[in-house]
């Protein structure tokens, strides 16, 4: 369909397209660390719905390590994205145009709709990691960006994880990796709810300082420049470590795995350390011996909305904090991901890909 045919269709709908449809190909599959070359920026006429589908402007992109491992050549129990198809991203958007049944133009929805600028989307889930659907954002919960954050996946892996997987019980010990980052952040204050001791890994002092004097944690270790990190985490733990929040894997969790109870629990919720590894070879992995759950948030979708509600009720009450990162701009896009990946923010990463639609926040 040509620009000219797109755009009556588009006025006689009522909508206004404002640019056209840009989107962000995976033109390679990267060996070792991701560059801009590894993308193909593409912009062309935005697509109409066809029968059972809808059309959403999107408006919030979600940054997230795992992005980097779907580009790897191998699976790694994950689905790949094909060479030239549209970079794998969660995402917050407007419905303009709706052909499906249950969705109306003006509806929040948040799916996995890629990093692009617009997406037809037919409600269903269009990955294995996402084979739940479209969700339909509640603004009351929260500002709309948070369906991607600290109200999303990462949210809810810090919720679920924390209380189904590690049990925590009061006066316990629990050590986080990644505590800076959108999942870690969360996961130690809702181990400080539970009545725990709770102590950061993090890999610069200004990260540690936030995650002391923002997120609330009794203390964090820089795991960069703390020399002997296992003395350094039994400086921090003196009765020992009872759960260990494993975000990282490789190194870190070869020294957490040092100083841990008898007893403790740990669960395993990320590998951001081994992401830009050129094989599926890990350095280094849980022994035997100890007990890890492997979490995989999709176990618990049926308990998303009541998860949701109570994260968003210990947001306005002041008990969990989240901080967002925000950068401005499809464009930028690749390099918000690589500086992702060596660990420059503190928080959750999202791109504004488009203003927020009027009188919502």
């Amino acid at each position: 369909m040509n620009k000219e045919i797109s755009q009556i269709m588009f006025a006689q709908a009522g909508v206004r397209i404002d640019g056209p449809h840009r989107r962000w190909l995976v033109a390679r599959h990267p060996v070792g660390r991701a560059t801009r070359a590894d993308f193909h920026y593409v912009e062309d006429t935005v697509p109409l719905p066809p029968p059972g589908k809808y059309l959403a402007r999107i408006i919030w992109l979600s940054i997230d390590p795992k992005q980097r491992l779907l580009m790897n050549s191998t699976q790694r129990n994950v689905e790949l994205v094909p060479l030239y198809g549209v970079m794998f991203g969660n995402a917050v958007g407007e419905v303009l145009v709706s052909n499906h049944p249950q969705f109306q133009p003006g509806d929040i929805v948040q799916d996995l709709m890629g990093w692009q600028s617009h997406a037809v989307m037919d409600g269903t889930g269009h990955y294995v990691n996402n084979p739940f659907g479209t969700r339909k954002v509640k603004p009351e919960h929260g500002p709309i960006s948070t369906a991607v954050g600290v109200l999303g996946n990462g949210g809810l892996t810090a919720y679920f994880s924390v209380l189904r997987d590690l049990k925590p019980r009061a006066g316990e010990t629990l050590l986080v990796s990644t505590a800076a980052g959108n999942v870690g952040s969360i996961a130690g204050q809702i181990g400080k709810l539970q009545g725990c001791r709770v102590v950061g890994l993090t890999s610069t002092d200004a990260k540690c300082r936030a995650v002391v004097d923002e997120f609330g944690y009794d203390a964090c270790i820089n795991y960069r420049s703390a020399g002997d990190l296992v003395a350094a985490i039994r400086r921090e733990c003196p009765r020992g470590v009872d759960m260990f929040y494993d975000n990282v894997g490789g190194r870190i969790a070869e020294a957490a795995s040092k100083t841990l109870n008898a007893g403790a629990r740990i669960t395993r919720v990320g590998y951001t350390g081994e992401y830009n590894t050129v094989t599926d070879g890990r350095a280094w992995t849980w022994p035997s011996h100890l007990t890890m759950t492997q979490f995989i948030i999709h176990d618990y979708h049926r308990e998303f909305e009541a998860g949701i509600a109570e994260l968003a009720r210990w947001i306005r009450d002041g008990r969990v904090r989240y901080r967002e990162d925000v950068v401005e701009g499809l464009e930028n896009a690749p390099e918000a991901l690589f500086d992702l990946l060596e660990g420059g923010k503190t928080g959750k990463r999202i791109v504004r890909v488009g203003p927020n639609p009027p009188g919502i926040a």
